[in-house]
Protein backbone atom coordinates (compact mmCIF):
# COMPACT_ATOMS: atom_id res chain seq x y z
CA UNK A 1 0.00 0.00 0.00
CA UNK A 2 1.39 3.48 -1.01
CA UNK A 3 1.64 5.73 2.06
CA UNK A 4 2.48 8.98 2.93
CA UNK A 5 5.98 8.20 4.07
CA UNK A 6 7.83 10.30 1.06
CA UNK A 7 5.88 11.86 -1.61
CA UNK A 8 5.59 15.64 -3.10
CA UNK A 9 2.99 17.32 -1.54
CA UNK A 10 2.95 19.47 -4.30
CA UNK A 11 1.48 17.23 -6.34
CA UNK A 12 -1.31 16.26 -4.59
CA UNK A 13 -2.61 14.07 -1.75
CA UNK A 14 -5.44 13.83 0.57
CA UNK A 15 -6.41 13.85 4.39
CA UNK A 16 -9.04 11.51 6.13
CA UNK A 17 -9.27 12.05 10.14
CA UNK A 18 -6.32 13.72 9.67
CA UNK A 19 -4.05 11.29 8.10
CA UNK A 20 -2.65 11.93 4.63
CA UNK A 21 -2.55 9.64 1.69
CA UNK A 22 -0.82 9.96 -1.58
CA UNK A 23 -2.93 7.77 -3.16
CA UNK A 24 -6.72 8.34 -3.29
CA UNK A 25 -7.43 4.90 -3.59
CA UNK A 26 -6.27 4.33 -0.37
CA UNK A 27 -7.82 7.35 1.02
CA UNK A 28 -11.32 6.69 -0.19
CA UNK A 29 -11.24 2.75 1.05
CA UNK A 30 -10.03 4.57 4.47
CA UNK A 31 -12.70 7.37 4.22
CA UNK A 32 -15.55 4.35 3.75
CA UNK A 33 -13.99 2.28 6.78
CA UNK A 34 -14.42 5.01 9.13
CA UNK A 35 -17.01 7.21 7.63
CA UNK A 36 -15.14 10.23 7.79
CA UNK A 37 -14.82 12.94 4.69
CA UNK A 38 -11.76 13.45 2.36
CA UNK A 39 -10.38 16.25 1.38
CA UNK A 40 -8.14 16.83 -1.79
CA UNK A 41 -5.22 19.07 -1.21
CA UNK A 42 -3.58 20.45 -4.61
CA UNK A 43 -1.71 23.78 -3.76
CA UNK A 44 -4.28 25.18 -1.79
CA UNK A 45 -1.64 27.35 0.05
CA UNK A 46 -1.10 29.52 -3.03
CA UNK A 47 -4.59 28.87 -4.94
CA UNK A 48 -6.86 29.90 -2.16
CA UNK A 49 -4.81 33.54 -2.46
CA UNK A 50 -3.82 33.67 -5.37
CA UNK A 51 -5.40 36.68 -7.78
CA UNK A 52 -7.29 34.58 -9.92
CA UNK A 53 -9.23 37.27 -11.47
CA UNK A 54 -6.36 39.81 -12.17
CA UNK A 55 -4.92 38.74 -15.72
CA UNK A 56 -1.34 38.58 -15.90
CA UNK A 57 -0.09 40.86 -18.48
CA UNK A 58 2.59 38.80 -20.07
CA UNK A 59 1.54 36.56 -23.38
CA UNK A 60 1.57 32.89 -22.63
CA UNK A 61 4.34 32.31 -24.62
CA UNK A 62 6.35 34.49 -23.12
CA UNK A 63 5.23 32.86 -19.92
CA UNK A 64 5.70 29.35 -21.13
CA UNK A 65 9.33 30.38 -21.91
CA UNK A 66 10.01 31.97 -18.73
CA UNK A 67 8.83 28.48 -16.89
CA UNK A 68 10.86 26.35 -19.08
CA UNK A 69 14.26 29.02 -17.65
CA UNK A 70 13.04 28.32 -14.62
CA UNK A 71 12.80 24.65 -14.47
CA UNK A 72 16.71 24.81 -16.69
CA UNK A 73 17.55 26.91 -13.45
CA UNK A 74 16.86 24.60 -11.03
CA UNK A 75 17.66 21.15 -12.44
CA UNK A 76 20.98 20.23 -13.35
CA UNK A 77 19.11 16.87 -15.83
CA UNK A 78 16.02 17.84 -17.16
CA UNK A 79 13.73 15.16 -19.11
CA UNK A 80 10.26 15.65 -20.71
CA UNK A 81 7.78 13.13 -21.12
CA UNK A 82 6.69 13.49 -24.63
CA UNK A 83 4.07 11.66 -26.62
CA UNK A 84 3.92 14.63 -29.59
CA UNK A 85 0.60 16.03 -28.18
CA UNK A 86 -0.41 19.34 -27.92
CA UNK A 87 0.50 19.27 -24.55
CA UNK A 88 3.95 18.38 -24.49
CA UNK A 89 4.66 19.97 -27.98
CA UNK A 90 4.53 22.92 -26.56
CA UNK A 91 6.70 22.04 -24.18
CA UNK A 92 9.30 21.34 -26.68
CA UNK A 93 8.52 24.33 -28.97
CA UNK A 94 9.40 26.88 -25.60
CA UNK A 95 12.51 24.81 -25.12
CA UNK A 96 13.21 24.97 -28.55
CA UNK A 97 12.41 28.76 -29.24
CA UNK A 98 14.93 29.81 -26.40
CA UNK A 99 17.59 27.78 -27.27
CA UNK A 100 17.62 25.95 -23.65
CA UNK A 101 19.25 22.36 -23.82
CA UNK A 102 16.77 19.51 -22.95
CA UNK A 103 18.77 16.20 -21.48
CA UNK A 104 16.51 13.93 -22.61
CA UNK A 105 12.90 12.96 -24.43
CA UNK A 106 11.38 9.88 -23.43
CA UNK A 107 8.38 8.73 -25.26
CA UNK A 108 6.40 5.68 -24.25
CA UNK A 109 4.49 3.73 -26.67
CA UNK A 110 2.46 0.17 -26.46
CA UNK A 111 3.11 -1.14 -30.41
CA UNK A 112 4.08 -4.45 -29.81
CA UNK A 113 0.77 -4.86 -27.88
CA UNK A 114 -1.54 -3.05 -29.95
CA UNK A 115 -0.12 -3.21 -33.53
CA UNK A 116 -2.46 -6.01 -34.79
CA UNK A 117 -5.20 -3.68 -33.93
CA UNK A 118 -3.67 -0.31 -34.69
CA UNK A 119 -4.70 1.14 -38.05
CA UNK A 120 -1.97 3.43 -39.40
CA UNK A 121 -4.05 5.46 -41.08
CA UNK A 122 -4.57 9.54 -40.30
CA UNK A 123 -8.32 9.65 -41.10
CA UNK A 124 -9.32 7.45 -38.12
CA UNK A 125 -8.74 9.08 -34.65
CA UNK A 126 -11.02 6.39 -32.73
CA UNK A 127 -9.60 6.89 -29.28
CA UNK A 128 -8.98 2.71 -29.68
CA UNK A 129 -6.74 3.67 -32.45
CA UNK A 130 -4.68 5.87 -29.78
CA UNK A 131 -1.35 4.16 -30.45
CA UNK A 132 -1.30 4.98 -34.30
CA UNK A 133 -0.06 8.79 -32.74
CA UNK A 134 3.38 6.98 -31.93
CA UNK A 135 4.45 5.97 -35.51
CA UNK A 136 1.86 9.16 -36.85
CA UNK A 137 2.87 11.71 -35.15
CA UNK A 138 5.62 11.01 -32.20
CA UNK A 139 7.98 9.16 -34.56
CA UNK A 140 8.31 12.05 -37.32
CA UNK A 141 8.18 14.49 -34.98
CA UNK A 142 11.52 12.86 -33.17
CA UNK A 143 13.36 12.82 -36.57
CA UNK A 144 13.02 16.78 -36.80
CA UNK A 145 14.01 16.75 -33.40
CA UNK A 146 16.64 14.56 -33.56
CA UNK A 147 17.99 16.81 -35.93
CA UNK A 148 17.56 20.30 -34.48
CA UNK A 149 18.35 19.19 -30.98
CA UNK A 150 21.41 16.48 -31.47
CA UNK A 151 22.51 17.06 -28.08
CA UNK A 152 19.71 15.65 -27.02
CA UNK A 153 19.13 12.24 -25.81
CA UNK A 154 16.19 10.69 -27.27
CA UNK A 155 14.50 7.70 -25.76
CA UNK A 156 11.95 5.63 -26.97
CA UNK A 157 10.53 2.96 -24.41
CA UNK A 158 7.86 0.11 -25.85
CA UNK A 159 6.24 -0.47 -22.44
CA UNK A 160 3.92 -3.55 -23.43
CA UNK A 161 5.67 -5.98 -21.73
CA UNK A 162 6.10 -3.90 -18.71
CA UNK A 163 2.47 -3.04 -18.12
CA UNK A 164 1.49 -7.09 -18.77
CA UNK A 165 3.91 -8.51 -16.25
CA UNK A 166 2.53 -5.67 -13.20
CA UNK A 167 -0.07 -7.57 -13.27
CA UNK A 168 1.69 -11.25 -12.76
CA UNK A 169 1.30 -12.99 -10.08
CA UNK A 170 -0.78 -10.10 -7.94
CA UNK A 171 -3.64 -10.54 -5.93
CA UNK A 172 -7.32 -8.64 -6.22
CA UNK A 173 -5.50 -5.72 -3.52
CA UNK A 174 -2.79 -4.86 -6.52
CA UNK A 175 -4.63 -1.92 -7.03
CA UNK A 176 -3.94 -0.31 -3.60
CA UNK A 177 -0.55 0.44 -5.15
CA UNK A 178 -1.79 2.73 -7.53
CA UNK A 179 -3.01 6.63 -7.32
CA UNK A 180 -5.90 6.30 -9.35
CA UNK A 181 -5.80 5.54 -12.28
CA UNK A 182 -6.21 1.71 -12.86
CA UNK A 183 -6.44 1.32 -16.90
CA UNK A 184 -3.79 -0.99 -17.70
CA UNK A 185 -2.21 1.41 -20.23
CA UNK A 186 -2.16 3.86 -17.79
CA UNK A 187 0.17 2.16 -15.25
CA UNK A 188 2.93 3.18 -16.60
CA UNK A 189 2.12 6.29 -18.96
CA UNK A 190 5.25 8.08 -16.69
CA UNK A 191 6.66 5.78 -14.97
CA UNK A 192 10.18 5.86 -16.84
CA UNK A 193 12.02 4.89 -13.83
CA UNK A 194 11.07 1.20 -14.58
CA UNK A 195 13.68 0.72 -17.21
CA UNK A 196 17.00 0.30 -16.55
CA UNK A 197 18.88 2.56 -19.38
CA UNK A 198 16.71 5.79 -17.81
CA UNK A 199 17.29 4.39 -14.01
CA UNK A 200 21.04 4.84 -14.79
CA UNK A 201 20.39 8.63 -14.85
CA UNK A 202 18.48 8.33 -11.84
CA UNK A 203 21.27 6.76 -9.85
CA UNK A 204 23.61 9.86 -10.27
CA UNK A 205 23.99 12.36 -7.91
CA UNK A 206 22.18 14.94 -10.00
CA UNK A 207 19.12 17.30 -9.69
CA UNK A 208 16.41 15.56 -11.77
CA UNK A 209 13.36 16.83 -13.44
CA UNK A 210 10.71 14.79 -15.33
CA UNK A 211 8.36 17.35 -16.87
CA UNK A 212 4.86 16.11 -17.78
CA UNK A 213 2.51 18.15 -19.66
CA UNK A 214 -0.55 18.49 -17.24
CA UNK A 215 -2.71 19.59 -17.90
CA UNK A 216 -5.48 21.90 -19.95
CA UNK A 217 -7.35 24.17 -17.67
CA UNK A 218 -10.60 22.95 -17.34
CA UNK A 219 -13.18 25.97 -17.12
CA UNK A 220 -16.60 26.46 -17.19
CA UNK A 221 -19.58 29.25 -16.68
CA UNK A 222 -22.18 29.52 -13.95
CA UNK A 223 -24.22 32.01 -13.16
CA UNK A 224 -22.25 34.27 -16.08
CA UNK A 225 -19.46 34.06 -14.05
CA UNK A 226 -16.16 32.10 -15.46
CA UNK A 227 -14.36 29.81 -13.25
CA UNK A 228 -11.13 27.47 -13.59
CA UNK A 229 -11.19 24.24 -11.82
CA UNK A 230 -8.27 21.49 -11.11
CA UNK A 231 -9.73 17.94 -11.04
CA UNK A 232 -7.81 15.50 -9.04
CA UNK A 233 -8.64 13.11 -11.60
CA UNK A 234 -6.35 14.27 -14.39
CA UNK A 235 -3.37 15.08 -11.92
CA UNK A 236 -3.51 11.43 -10.87
CA UNK A 237 -2.99 9.84 -14.51
CA UNK A 238 0.61 9.73 -13.70
CA UNK A 239 2.04 6.64 -11.60
CA UNK A 240 4.53 9.30 -10.13
CA UNK A 241 4.00 7.94 -6.31
CA UNK A 242 5.80 4.86 -7.59
CA UNK A 243 9.29 7.07 -7.72
CA UNK A 244 9.89 7.86 -4.17
CA UNK A 245 13.26 5.69 -3.72
CA UNK A 246 15.15 8.75 -6.12
CA UNK A 247 14.84 11.59 -3.84
CA UNK A 248 17.20 13.63 -6.28
CA UNK A 249 14.72 13.18 -9.19
CA UNK A 250 11.38 14.94 -8.68
CA UNK A 251 7.93 15.81 -11.34
CA UNK A 252 7.06 18.98 -12.71
CA UNK A 253 3.11 19.69 -13.54
CA UNK A 254 4.56 22.02 -16.71
CA UNK A 255 1.26 24.31 -16.18
CA UNK A 256 -0.57 22.96 -12.94
CA UNK A 257 2.44 23.69 -11.12
CA UNK A 258 2.53 27.66 -11.92
CA UNK A 259 -0.85 29.60 -11.31
CA UNK A 260 0.53 32.24 -13.27
CA UNK A 261 0.06 30.15 -16.21
CA UNK A 262 -3.12 28.66 -15.47
CA UNK A 263 -4.34 32.11 -14.42
CA UNK A 264 -3.49 33.44 -18.10
CA UNK A 265 -4.79 30.31 -19.90
CA UNK A 266 -8.38 31.06 -18.13
CA UNK A 267 -8.21 34.83 -19.34
CA UNK A 268 -7.26 33.34 -22.92
CA UNK A 269 -10.04 31.22 -23.21
CA UNK A 270 -12.95 33.51 -21.34
CA UNK A 271 -12.22 36.40 -23.88
CA UNK A 272 -12.24 33.85 -26.88
CA UNK A 273 -15.50 32.44 -25.48
CA UNK A 274 -16.37 36.52 -25.44
CA UNK A 275 -15.61 36.63 -28.70
CA UNK A 276 -18.00 33.78 -29.82
CA UNK A 277 -20.87 33.75 -27.31
CA UNK A 278 -22.75 31.27 -29.87
CA UNK A 279 -20.27 28.92 -27.89
CA UNK A 280 -20.75 29.63 -24.61
CA UNK A 281 -23.69 26.98 -23.89
CA UNK A 282 -20.95 24.39 -23.94
CA UNK A 283 -18.97 25.74 -21.35
CA UNK A 284 -22.17 25.48 -19.19
CA UNK A 285 -22.99 22.48 -17.10
CA UNK A 286 -20.09 20.62 -18.48
CA UNK A 287 -19.37 16.93 -18.93
CA UNK A 288 -16.65 15.02 -19.01
CA UNK A 289 -17.71 14.30 -22.16
CA UNK A 290 -18.54 17.92 -23.20
CA UNK A 291 -14.60 18.43 -22.11
CA UNK A 292 -13.07 15.85 -23.99
CA UNK A 293 -15.32 16.32 -27.34
CA UNK A 294 -15.34 19.95 -27.50
CA UNK A 295 -13.17 21.90 -25.31
CA UNK A 296 -9.98 19.90 -25.54
CA UNK A 297 -9.81 20.06 -29.65
CA UNK A 298 -10.62 23.95 -29.37
CA UNK A 299 -8.07 24.31 -26.78
CA UNK A 300 -5.28 23.47 -29.13
CA UNK A 301 -5.54 26.73 -30.97
CA UNK A 302 -6.58 28.89 -28.26
CA UNK A 303 -3.88 28.75 -25.86
CA UNK A 304 -0.71 27.18 -28.16
CA UNK A 305 0.62 28.82 -31.08
CA UNK A 306 2.23 26.21 -32.74
CA UNK A 307 -0.07 23.46 -32.72
CA UNK A 308 -0.50 22.12 -36.35
CA UNK A 309 -3.95 20.92 -36.94
CA UNK A 310 -3.00 18.43 -39.65
CA UNK A 311 -0.92 16.70 -37.07
CA UNK A 312 -2.13 13.27 -35.56
CA UNK A 313 -3.56 12.98 -32.70
CA UNK A 314 -6.68 10.61 -31.77
CA UNK A 315 -9.86 11.52 -30.00
CA UNK A 316 -9.83 11.52 -26.74
CA UNK A 317 -11.41 8.71 -24.74
CA UNK A 318 -14.39 9.31 -23.05
CA UNK A 319 -13.98 6.46 -19.89
CA UNK A 320 -11.63 5.94 -17.19
CA UNK A 321 -10.90 2.24 -16.26
CA UNK A 322 -12.56 0.91 -19.25
CA UNK A 323 -10.51 3.42 -21.64
CA UNK A 324 -11.11 3.18 -25.19
CA UNK A 325 -7.83 3.43 -25.39
CA UNK A 326 -7.03 -0.46 -23.76
CA UNK A 327 -9.42 -1.65 -26.63
CA UNK A 328 -6.39 -3.80 -27.34
CA UNK A 329 -6.09 -5.34 -24.15
CA UNK A 330 -9.90 -6.44 -23.58
CA UNK A 331 -10.01 -8.24 -26.77
CA UNK A 332 -6.65 -9.80 -26.86
CA UNK A 333 -6.03 -10.31 -23.63
CA UNK A 334 -9.73 -11.35 -22.44
CA UNK A 335 -9.59 -14.87 -20.26
CA UNK A 336 -6.43 -14.75 -19.30
CA UNK A 337 -4.55 -14.78 -16.12
CA UNK A 338 -3.38 -10.78 -16.56
CA UNK A 339 -7.32 -10.11 -17.29
CA UNK A 340 -8.84 -12.11 -14.83
CA UNK A 341 -6.32 -10.42 -12.03
CA UNK A 342 -6.95 -6.97 -13.60
CA UNK A 343 -10.54 -7.40 -13.10
CA UNK A 344 -10.43 -8.98 -10.02
CA UNK A 345 -8.85 -6.01 -8.78
CA UNK A 346 -11.89 -3.49 -10.10
CA UNK A 347 -14.06 -5.87 -8.23
CA UNK A 348 -12.34 -4.98 -4.90
CA UNK A 349 -12.38 -1.00 -5.03
CA UNK A 350 -16.36 -1.75 -6.22
CA UNK A 351 -16.74 -3.26 -2.72
CA UNK A 352 -14.07 -1.65 -0.74
CA UNK A 353 -14.81 1.98 -2.09
CA UNK A 354 -18.22 1.74 -3.43
CA UNK A 355 -19.48 4.90 -2.07
CA UNK A 356 -16.96 6.96 -4.14
CA UNK A 357 -17.50 4.59 -7.79
CA UNK A 358 -18.51 6.38 -10.99
CA UNK A 359 -20.54 3.66 -12.92
CA UNK A 360 -20.90 4.37 -17.03
CA UNK A 361 -23.07 1.68 -18.77
CA UNK A 362 -23.45 -0.26 -15.94
CA UNK A 363 -19.81 -0.64 -14.97
CA UNK A 364 -17.86 0.83 -12.15
CA UNK A 365 -15.48 3.21 -14.19
CA UNK A 366 -13.60 5.62 -11.94
CA UNK A 367 -13.91 7.32 -8.42
CA UNK A 368 -15.61 10.36 -8.03
CA UNK A 369 -13.37 12.96 -9.39
CA UNK A 370 -13.14 15.86 -6.47
CA UNK A 371 -12.03 19.27 -7.97
CA UNK A 372 -11.49 23.05 -6.29
CA UNK A 373 -12.58 25.98 -8.42
CA UNK A 374 -11.45 29.72 -8.47
CA UNK A 375 -13.07 32.52 -10.05
CA UNK A 376 -12.14 34.21 -13.01
CA UNK A 377 -14.60 36.99 -13.60
CA UNK A 378 -17.71 37.95 -15.26
CA UNK A 379 -18.48 37.35 -18.61
CA UNK A 380 -18.38 40.28 -20.78
CA UNK A 381 -20.45 39.36 -23.31
CA UNK A 382 -23.20 36.43 -23.06
CA UNK A 383 -26.26 34.46 -24.49
CA UNK A 384 -28.72 33.31 -21.97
Amino acid sequence: MLTSDTFDRDLGYYVCDGIEFPSKINACIYSQKVNKPIDWVFKNYIHDTFPWQIEPEETLDQLYDRRCRELREKYDYIILSYSGGSDSNNILESFMRQKLHIDEIVTNHITKATEKLTVLNPKIKDPWNFNAEHQLQAVPRLKEIHNMLPRTKITVLDVSDSILTSLDNKEENWVLNRREGISVGMVFRYNHFYFSEVRKQFDKNLKICVIIGIDKPRTHIQDNIFYVRFGDTAVNLSSIVDHNEYPNAKMEYFYWNDPIIVAKQAHVIKHWLEANPQLQQLWQNVSHETYRKYHEPWLKNIIYTNWKNEWYQADKALLNWHTEFDQWFHVSMKGTKNYMVWNRGLEYLSKAASKFIVFNNGRVDGLRTISHSYKIGEMKTCIS
